[in-house]
Formats: structure tokens, C-alpha cells, sequence
């Protein structure tokens, strides 16, 4: 945070306090700072500024398996009572029930993206069910949480993850419902109905993670291995009405077996974040080479990893048995973690009382 200084001679030094105090006073009442804040996770009061309603760089959003929501809280909130806002599909948002709502459940990804490709709107979020993707109004002029796009999918499609990339177009990842099923999907859903639907199918074994690497410019996706996609590059002739993948490098041996979730570190652009079913890693894009997260942060079966922007903390998810849908739901939780991203050192947690939880990651909209 930048350091506040005055100057002021003797003469006017009642004028520079009450100048100096309306400054504390509109630094304090800004909940969330894309500038490095010492916000301790172990000490929080339960009182707090208003509540924003646009997505910031600090809140974390879960994809709730009790109540097929999305849910969105501040960790500055000490308690995880009343969220900062709730999502899903209804006819009231424009969603059709026969053929679109009866396709939501089991919410597995939700992500939030500065995109003006849509009218009305600046931001909009994505988020998948196994058999449902859809893109939706978060903010601008229209009504928040609108249908934009959606997809339906089959029964054996287990869609865990969705990227937007900054044209409008989308990608989903399927981790299909038995082995070796899998594959990553672009789609034209830039473009206004009947040709939303144009698409290529890519195989990919398990796939359950993608990013939108706007720093280099190319598509991250994560299953049995990682690899990086060019987008619409020359040599697969792919436009934004028909858009294509180019696959550029693939890393086939993972640190440990089957990849799960992958994230970007908004704090070093040439660092990734992801997890597989035996560990947290950070991948070096530079070298593409894995290093292991350190401390506590270092966990098994961790279904989400992120990081807050300047704020050193990671945020996880990872099963346990405190969720109400546990041993049935074995990949569920009612606990978001969080760490010091540098030492790993647990930091403190939230719970959603009743909550299973499979994702909850930072509800950050900037591409890095």
C-alpha cells in the first residue's frame, strides 16, 4: 500500500489531520485490495465494511452440492452464514426447466471473467454441472446471474471445468464417467444461436482442469497430464465462428498420478497451481518443471487450489468427513483452507454449515 505523506507547515495542521483521517478512513472501509494487505485469517472481526457487489480480487466462491448453488463469501467475514451472493439455474434467469435446468446438478466449476463480448455486460461467470455449461451475466446493465450461453450434455459427460476465453468463445472439460473416457471441447459461444453451438472435440483422458493464460497467450488444460493449447493459431486455420485448438507442448509425467485442478498465480505470472490425487504443485512455465507445495498446504485429494492477488494466502478444498454427504460423497467438504502461499503454513479456515463443497476457489475476474 502506498505510504500516505504530508506536508504542512505549523499554520495549517489541523486541516492536513482532517485530511489525513478522511484517507484512513476510506482505506479502512475498502474490504478487498488488489494491493499485498496483512489480513489474518485466525483473528477476524465479525463486523465489517459493506458488503460489495462485484466480484473482487478476495472473495472465495464454492460450487455447493447440498443445494446445487453457487455460493460466494468474504474471508473477512468471520463467520460463513449469509453469502455475499447465490447462483443457479432458474426460468427466471432465462433457463429452459426441460431441457436446461433438469441438466443442473452436481456443480463442479465456477469462475468469473472480465468479458464485454456479451451485451451489457463487464463481467460474466461460467460454471458447470456434469451435464449442464453455461455462461451467465455477472455484472453490467442486464440482470445479474442471466443466461448467456448453455450447453446440455449426456449422462456420461462429467463436466468438471469450463475456461471463456477473451473472444466469447468457451472450452469445457470432461472427465467422462469411466476410464479412459475424457476430452476438451472449444466452442463457438461467441456467436448468436443458431451457430453458438459450433465446436472440436480434443481426447483427453480425464480432463478436469483449464485456464486462460492471457501472460502467454495460450490454453492450460489438466487430466492424466498437462498440456498448453495454442488458440486459433494459423496452422489450424481455426476463426472465431469455427475455432480450433493447437497443441503446442504436452508434460505427460504429472509429479503423482491423475491432475485435478489448476489455477493460476496471479503473484508470478510464470507459475501455475494445480492439484493431482497426491499432491499440490506449483508448475514453472519457464522451465516446465513441478516443485511441491511446502508446509501444510501440501495435502492429498485436494479438489481446488488458488491464490488472492497480493495477498499471500492460498485457498483449498479437500475432502473430509465433516461433510454431510461423506462417505457417500467421498470428494466433498464443508471447509474452505487457507495457507501462507509461501511458507504453506495453515493461515486459518471458513465453514458453510451443511455444505457440501467440491470447488471453493478465489472469485478473482482478471486473466493472467
Amino acid at each position: 500500500m502506498k505510504t500516505f505523506k504530508r506536508k504542512a507547515g505549523h499554520s495549517c495542521l489541523r486541516a492536513a489531520i482532517a485530511c489525513l483521517t478522511a484517507f484512513l478512513w476510506v482505506v479502512l472501509s475498502t474490504s478487498c485490495s488488489r494491493q499485498e494487505e496483512r489480513l489474518s485469517l485466525k483473528n477476524q472481526q465479525a463486523e465489517g465494511p459493506a458488503p460489495k457487489t462485484e466480484a473482487t480480487c478476495c472473495w472465495v466462491a464454492i460450487t455447493n452440492q447440498t443445494n446445487q448453488q453457487i455460493e460466494v463469501y468474504d474471508p473477512a467475514d468471520a463467520a460463513w452464514t449469509t453469502p455475499k451472493w447465490t447462483w443457479k439455474p432458474t426460468t427466471a434467469l432465462s433457463y429452459i426447466q426441460s431441457s436446461e435446468i433438469s441438466l443442473w446438478e452436481t456443480p463442479t466449476d465456477i469462475k468469473v471473467r472480465n468479458n464485454t463480448v456479451f451485451a451489457n455486460t463487464a463481467q460474466v461467470i461460467t460454471a458447470t454441472s456434469y451435464r449442464l455449461a453455461t455462461i451467465a451475466r455477472y455484472t453490467g446493465t442486464g440482470t445479474r446471474g442471466q443466461k448467456l450461453w448453455v450447453m446440455g450434455f449426456n449422462d456420461t459427460t462429467r463436466l468438471h471445468a469450463m475456461e471463456i476465453l477473451p473472444d466469447g468463445n468457451s472450452v469445457v472439460a470432461s472427465a467422462g464417467a469411466a476410464y479412459p473416457q475424457g476430452y476438451i471441447r472449444v466452442y463457438s459461444s461467441s456467436q448468436p444461436s443458431p451457430n453458438h453451438g459450433v465446436n472440436t472435440q480434443y481426447y483427453f483422458t480425464s480432463a478436469h482442469g483449464l485456464l486462460w493464460d492471457q501472460t502467454h497467450q495460450v490454453l492450460w488444460a489438466l487430466g492424466n497430464e498437462l498440456r498448453k493449447y495454442g488458440y486459433n493459431t494459423a496452422r489450424t486455420g481455426g476463426t472465431i465462428t469455427n475455432p480450433k485448438l493447437d497443441l503446442l507442448v504436452t508434460y505427460n509425467v504429472l509429479p503423482t498420478a491423475w491432475g485435478h485442478d489448476l489455477s493460476a498465480d496471479p503473484n508470478n505470472s510464470d507459475q501455475l497451481l494445480l492439484t493431482t490425487n497426491g499432491g499440490v504443485y506449483i508448475f514453472h512455465i519457464s522451465t516446465g518443471t513441478f516443485s511441491s507445495m511446502p508446509g501444510a498446504a501440501q495435502q492429498t485429494f485436494v479438489k481446488a487450489v488458488s491464490s488472492q492477488p497480493g495477498q499471500n494466502t492460498l485457498v483449498e478444498t479437500i475432502p473430509s468427513t465433516g461433510c454431510p454427504a461423506y462417505p457417500a460423497n467421498t470428494w466433498c467438504t464443508s471447509v474452505v483452507n487457507f495457507y501462507n502461499a509461501a511458507t504453506g503454513a495453515a493461515t486459518g479456515s471458513r465453514t458453510v454449515s451443511g455444505a457440501a463443497i467440491y470447488k471453493g476457489k478465489t472469485f478473482d475476474p482478471n486473466y493472467y
